[in-house]
């Protein structure tokens, strides 16, 4: 009998140790997947735009870029773990494959002018508020045609007397803001500095949602000096520290 109550009592004993067990296997949560670094670094981001711009082998760098070549990298950007929340809004910043200014710079006759214009500060911009003036498409062509024919956006873009041109053209209601950048997105430095603020304020929501708890201090050990905490001893966990993203907000493109 008292060897039933044994058995009894050690299937009992198994039994707890068996849902202890149980109850101690990890479960994934949103920490987890942090520690293992899933969210990718921003040398990471900029890589993977690099990568997608590269496919088209006339690229180079202040190459106009349009909507469907971002499209492709935040595509890319979801597979590599960083899906861009505010991606659509991104999109809507750069000029569509179909708009004149995307299919007129993308013509081989037009290389050059393009890449001269993207060294100019403003330069796109610049060529962006006059395609929009009477005949300004038609003036664009003749800079395209002409040697040397972006010397009026540098002229336009790096001059006082070009700036001054720029506010009297401002006052054509086509013209209005005509020294202003347009808040469109043109090219890849543009793109990844758009991109590093969504990516910041991704980082910062991340870390919001799931703070990492400090590490509690260890206790003095014996025979130190036994000061009284400034702590109080009610308290049960830190204070949590809130980290504000930043507030700068991407321009506005123009009414059209």
């Amino acid at each position: 009998m008292k060897s039933l109550r044994c058995l009894f009592a050690l299937s009992v004993v198994l039994c707890v140790c068996d849902c202890l067990a149980a109850d101690k296997k990890p479960v994934k949560t949103t920490r987890d997947k942090a520690a293992t670094g899933a969210f990718p670094s921003f040398e990471d981001v900029t890589k993977t735009v690099q990568e997608v711009l590269a496919l088209n082998p006339d690229y180079q760098p202040g190459d106009l870029v349009t909507a469907s070549k971002v499209e492709r990298i935040l595509a890319k950007l979801e597979q590599n773990r960083w899906k861009v929340a505010d991606g659509r809004q991104i999109v809507k910043q750069m000029l569509p494959d179909s708009d004149w200014m995307a299919m007129r710079l993308s013509a081989p006759d037009a290389q050059q002018f393009m890449h001269d214009i993207a060294k100019l500060p403003g330069g796109y911009d610049r060529v962006d508020r006059l395609r929009r003036m009477p005949n300004g498409e038609i003036h664009i062509g003749d800079f395209i045609d002409t040697p040397d024919g972006s010397a009026m956006i540098e002229y336009m873009t790096t001059t006082q007397e070009g700036k001054n041109l720029g506010n009297f053209l401002s006052q054509d209601p086509d013209g209005h803001n005509f020294n202003k950048l347009t808040g469109r997105i043109y090219t890849e430095q543009e793109l990844l500095k758009r991109l590093k603020m969504s990516y910041d304020a991704a980082a910062v929501s991340r870390i919001t949602i799931d703070p990492a708890l400090p590490t509690a201090p260890t206790s003095a050990p014996s025979g130190k000096s036994k000061t009284k905490s400034k702590f109080s001893s009610k308290s049960k966990r830190p204070r949590e520290i809130q980290i504000e993203p930043e507030t700068e907000e991407p321009a506005q493109l123009p009414a059209e």
